[in-house]
């Protein structure tokens, strides 16, 4: 494949930009001290929102900087492609501590993109910033550095999010959790759904999308960014942006559901599922539009155009370690003729080969390096998909599934008694390198894995073999509910759900008697999770709106509150929160 230069790779990834701080010469590629004063003259006009219709974001944070990211609507671009940016310590830029300029071009889809780093911003700070073109200011945004390499840290506190699917509902949750007191925002993935309306998990339809292409499904690198722009149009997602740096990661349905590789999982025949020109335009589409300090590299193939993989570092207090669990995994080790191949299934043979991989070698060796010779007080493993096991006994498959029951007939996978595995799609369908990881974690203190994915809410604790509920657990692992998309007790009520998915408390008693490990686990609410993360523990807050049917402020709940002390694997319930979030996600 032929490379491209290093000029082309940059503008497929960032803005060209140049940054400097207030005091020192401008740069002579900025155009000169008088062209410069101009491009930050803001003489009203047009309003913010016609200008920057998508708002303002920022991510991937460093002691010295930020990643800040804008998008300038497509008429405004095209006649001032230049865009300046500056960056104070006050909301009114009374003293602009960095200014700089960059160009929004249609190539990028007018997205602007730039990695600040700068001395005048210092570590474990709060900034406020903006962008300027033609006269207009866009809405100001906020973000926090990172702590000093190595400094100590006495807190910090951060909310976790996934799973939004914008036609699913609205998004109060977010607008709850804009207004909570946290340092930053990790989103776990799923930030677009490729589908506009599949029947299987989409017949809510709330809110509705069109895609250039005419189909309900994402082809084209036009679809996709399509879909980052009506996402970030919703003023509650706008508004999270603006007041908190998020740092994102993907799952599948940024390219498709249950993706692997270069392949979705549309039909029973792989070759046919394979599909590198669409994935390439999902992670171009990604780049463009997410917050991550990765840069895109079209030369490199579906596969290698993006690394996403990576290691932030709060001090001695936290490292966040963020891994990708879709580009590099192995396909479903069951097949994809049926629902029944992945989903509620008793397994294969394939599921315990050895070289089927979740992470990829090459993730896989960094991931355990990074935790294992981590000298901060917590390793927190930011994941997309669940790592604790997650399957039903023939007790509970009886009562509660007994077309499956009946489906499995003779079918036993220990003992004579049947168990199936929810979803092949997880860490359950790769436990040989999951034992092998966890294995690696025996002897590392303070371990505790976030976890979107599933839908729903939950605890528990990580053990290498999970069917040994007498193994000393090595970590804690914490599952945050979705922000919109269906949870399965709505899958109860339409779509593929019916019959396959019994009450919420039905379901909750099974799963909890199924795995020992499993201490909590609630699939009918819609939320996020709040962190404060301390030296000496970690208190998780599970967080609930009642509705995501109406645009109207709904109430928040607290369905559960968890604490781990340092040195501990236990999880401790501090606040049993309401009983359920009645109404909640309906």
């Amino acid at each position: 494949m032929t490379r491209v230069s290093r000029r082309s790779f940059l503008g497929l990834s960032f803005a060209a930009a140049v940054t400097w701080s207030v005091g020192e010469a401008v740069p002579a590629e900025a155009g000169g001290p008088d062209a410069v004063a101009r491009l930050f003259q803001i003489r009203g006009g047009r309003r913010a929102e016609e200008v920057f219709p998508q708002s303002v974001a920022s991510g991937d944070p460093a002691p010295d900087g930020a990643v800040l990211w804008t998008r300038v609507a497509p008429d405004v671009a095209r006649a001032t492609p230049t865009v300046a940016y500056e960056i104070a310590a006050d909301p009114a830029f009374a003293s602009p501590l960095v200014r700089g300029v960059a160009t929004a071009e249609e190539s990028r889809d007018f997205t602007v993109k730039v990695r600040v780093a700068a001395q005048a911003l210092k570590p474990w700070r709060t900034y406020h910033y903006r962008f300027i073109v033609g006269g207009t200011a866009s809405r100001t945004g906020r973000f926090r550095t990172l702590p000093a390499p190595g400094a100590s840290l006495s807190g910090l506190r951060f909310g976790y999010i996934s799973c939004q699917d914008y036609t699913n509902g609205y998004y109060t949750a977010l607008r709850h959790l804009a207004e909570e007191d946290v340092d930053f925002i990790v989103h776990l993935g799923d930030y677009i759904y490729e589908t506009t309306g599949d029947p299987s998990f989409q017949n809510a339809q709330v809110r509705t999308i069109e895609l250039p292409s005419g189909r309900t499904r994402a082809e084209t690198l036009d679809d996709y960014r399509a879909l980052y722009k009506v996402y970030r149009s919703d003023p509650d997602l706008q508004r999270l942006h603006e007041r908190f740096t998020m740092i994102q990661i993907w799952d599948d349905h940024e390219f498709a559901n249950d993706c692997y590789g270069a392949y979705d999982t549309d039909t029973e025949d792989e070759q046919a599922n394979y599909a590198p020109d669409r994935k390439l335009a999902a992670v171009r589409a990604w780049s463009e539009y997410s917050t991550a300090g990765a840069r895109f590299d079209p030369s490199g193939g579906p596969l290698d155009a993006l690394t996403i993989y990576r290691t932030l570092r709060f001090g001695d207090l936290m490292d966040l370690v963020l891994t990708d669990e879709r580009t590099y995994r192995s396909g479903p080790p069951c097949g994809l003729r049926e629902f029944f191949d992945r989903y509620l299934t008793p397994g294969c043979a394939e599921r315990l080969d050895p070289s089927r991989t979740m992470l990829g070698a090459r993730q896989r060796d960094w991931f355990i390096d990074q935790v294992t010779s981590s000298t901060a007080t917590w390793k927190v493993w930011g994941n997309q998909v669940m790592c604790m096991q997650l399957k039903l006994l023939d007790l509970y498959i009886g009562r509660l599934f007994p077309q499956v029951k009946a489906r499995y007939q003779g079918r036993s996978a220990l003992g004579g008694r049947l168990e199936v595995f929810l979803n092949m799609d997880q860490w359950d369908g790769f436990p040989v390198e999951r034992e092998r990881i966890l294995s690696a974690f025996r002897d590392v203190a303070n371990f505790v894995t976030i976890t979107g994915d599933l839908h729903s809410f939950g605890a528990g604790y990580l053990r290498p073999d999970f069917d040994d509920p007498a193994q000393p657990p090595v970590g804690v692992s914490l599952l945050g509910g979705s922000v919109t998309s269906s949870n399965l007790t709505e899958m109860a009520t339409f779509g593929q759900g019916g019959w396959l998915v019994p009450p919420e408390a039905d379901l909750t008693w099974a799963l909890r008697g199924s795995n020992p490990h499993l201490e909590y686990f609630n699939s009918a609410a819609h939320g996020y999770v709040v962190m404060d993360v301390t030296p000496s523990g970690i208190t998780a807050t599970m967080k609930a709106v009642r509705s995501i049917r109406s645009a109207e402020t709904p109430e928040l709940l607290t369905l559960r509150t968890f604490r781990i002390g340092e040195g501990t694997t236990r999880l401790e319930t501090v606040d049993r929160g309401a009983r359920a979030a009645s109404g909640a996600g309906r």
